[in-house]
This record gives C-alpha cells, structure tokens and sequence, in this order.
C-alpha cells in the first residue's frame, strides 16, 4: 500500500482523480454545503431522475441557491468546464435562483474562476474548485466527510487538531454560561412593575367600574429579552367598558408590550 502524501496532496489527488457516481459527488456537496452556513439543503435526484438542472437547491442569507455539481475524472479543458457551468447556470436563472453555486472537482487559476462568473452577471455565484474542496475536508469539520467521500484517515495530528478544536467549542459554551450565570445570581426574586392603564377619561359616553384587587398580577415573560417579571394591578384600578390596551414595562430592556 502506498503511503499518504502529506500536505494536503493526498485529498488534493483524490478529488481530481474522481473515480465514483454522480450520486456520490452530489451527496458530497450536500453534505459540504451544510458545514459551509448554506440551510434548507434539498437534494434533487442524486440516484437519478428529472431535476430540472437542478442537482441540489438550498439556501443562505435567506437566498434561494441553486447548486451545479460536475465531477469529471481527471482534468478537463476550461471549454469543458465552462460548457457544464452555462449549462448548470442556465438553469438555476430558468429557476429564479439568486445564488448559483458550482461544485467541481476541477483545478482552477484565479483568472479562470473569475472568467466562469463573468458568465452570470446577473446572479450571484459562489464557485468550489477543486483547492476549496479540498481545504474544507482537510480541516476538522471535514475530517468525517473526507473518511466517508474519499477513504482518508485522520492523522495523529489530525486527531489532536480534531480534538482541540471540539474543545474550544465546549470552552466558548462554559465561558458563555459562567457569564449569564452570576447575572442570574444577582437578582434576589422576581421584580414587580405596575400595569400601565389605558386613557379611560376624555372619551364620552363610556362608564366606568371599579374592581377591587382580586387576581391583580400574574408573571409576564418579555418577548424580547426573555426576563420574567410580575405585572400587578393597581387595587383602585377601572376599566372601561369601551375596553382599552393595557401595557407593561419589562423592568430589563425597557420593552413595552400589551398586559393581556
């Protein structure tokens, strides 16, 4: 068995030198678009069938994306990979897509993937060339997908560099919630605020009854920070039978939302 070459070549040979299905490089994009911030990924026909041109729609930034995937074993002329992106990009417009991206297995300069978006001035285009591909399963978000796609192990430094990186999530998670925490030590109970009372006065024809403070409070959760305070009626409070808004103060943000 040959040794793996280092330096990121042995991922780098084996994506040009492509030797699985169409299903199986679309699988992979899918799989890639997920861990690159793109949501709502939907796979057309990876196993074959009609997709419209479209072998994988998603989206980012709230988006529709339409996503092209060509795998060619070996590498191809720029005419040949300029063919199946007019190709694929005819279609994500056909489809009123805003975001065309193109997944390819193929090596490509600047200049080239700058002429290729040259073709679709009109759309947006994010373009995955062989050295990206190659870079985000060579990190260790990507190791899985490099074992799964492409039957490369990780390294013992891979493993280390896999490791720390799960670590330093797990540090942001504690640090977040050692922060909040003392927060929520601070406060001796939950705060009161009084209900602020509609404008009963100055409107003619209406009466008026008075109540007296029976279930005159009740816990409120702020809708936009989340605080929970208790709301408490005024024991002289009226109201009208016109009805009217009755609002609270979140004691946290300052947030006024209706009292209901």
């Amino acid at each position: 068995m040959n040794p793996r070459r280092t330096g990121g070549r042995e991922t780098w040979h084996r994506l040009i030198d492509w030797d699985k299905a169409q299903s199986e490089s679309e699988r992979l994009a899918a799989r890639l678009l997920s861990i690159e911030g793109y949501e709502s990924i939907d796979p057309s026909h990876p196993l074959g069938g009609p997709d419209g041109g479209r072998d994988i729609v998603c989206k980012k930034d709230g988006q529709q994306c339409v996503v092209g995937v060509y795998f060619p074993r070996g590498q191809k002329d720029l005419s040949e990979i300029r063919n199946k992106f007019k190709a694929d990009f005819a279609n994500a417009k056909a489809h009123d897509a805003k975001v065309f991206v193109f997944f390819t297995n193929q090596e490509l300069t600047l200049a080239e993937r700058a002429s290729l978006k040259d073709l679709a001035l009109s759309v947006s285009v994010d373009i995955y060339h062989l050295e990206r591909i190659a870079s985000c399963l060579d990190t260790p978000s990507g190791y899985g997908l490099r074992l799964e796609f492409v039957s490369i192990e990780m390294t013992k430094e891979e493993q280390v560099a896999f490791f720390n990186d799960r670590d330093q999530v797990l540090y942001e998670i504690r640090d977040k919630l050692s922060f909040l925490a003392p927060k929520r030590r601070q406060k001796s109970g939950i705060e009161t605020v009084l209900v602020q009372q509609p404008d009963m006065y100055g409107t003619s024809g209406t009466s008026a009854v008075s109540i007296l403070s029976l279930l005159n409070s009740k816990l409120i959760e702020c809708k936009k920070c989340g605080e929970v305070f208790r709301a408490q009626r005024s024991d002289q409070y009226h109201v009208t039978i016109s009805g009217g808004l009755e609002t609270v103060t979140c004691p946290a943000c300052g947030k006024v939302q209706a009292y209901r």
